[in-house]
């Protein structure tokens, strides 16, 4: 059974982080307020993801090198690679905090639900829960 697992790698373990309470919280309570009004985001969150994913794909196999190194290897101005980086590490950190939000916001609802404590209590506890276990100083 194991060498059989081993087989999908890390992929399990993204896909059980990804979609998580919040994001199946959060997905049927926009599905029951909006309906298919906002299914054009689904469209176009897959077709970037696609071309994101493509294009990561084609650096690594095609230069041998991680997104840091071919910023590195391609912008030889010290004041360009800087704002390249800071691009890049502005968008994971933001693409982070909505993620994390998203997760904290959907298991805040679940247990507002089970719990007569506020949807706003929940989400400060639970965002300081989060915060204590990733905290490594």
């Amino acid at each position: 059974m194991s060498s059989y697992l081993n087989k999908f790698g890390p992929g399990l373990l993204v896909t059980a982080a990804f979609i998580g309470p919040g994001t199946i919280t959060t997905a049927s309570k926009d599905g029951a307020s909006f309906g298919f009004a906002l299914l054009w985001t689904v469209l176009f969150a897959t077709a970037a993801t696609i071309v994101f994913q493509e294009m990561s794909a084609r650096l690594g196999l095609v230069t041998r090198q991680g997104l840091g190194e071919a910023i590195h290897t391609t912008f030889e101005h010290k004041a360009i690679r800087w704002a390249c980086c800071g691009l890049v590490a502005a968008a994971i950190g933001f693409g982070n905090a909505a993620y994390e939000t998203g997760n904290i916001t959907g298991a805040a609802i679940g247990l507002s639900v089970l719990s007569n404590v506020s949807t706003q209590a929940w989400s400060i506890m639970l965002g300081g829960a989060a915060f204590c276990l990733v905290d490594t100083s």
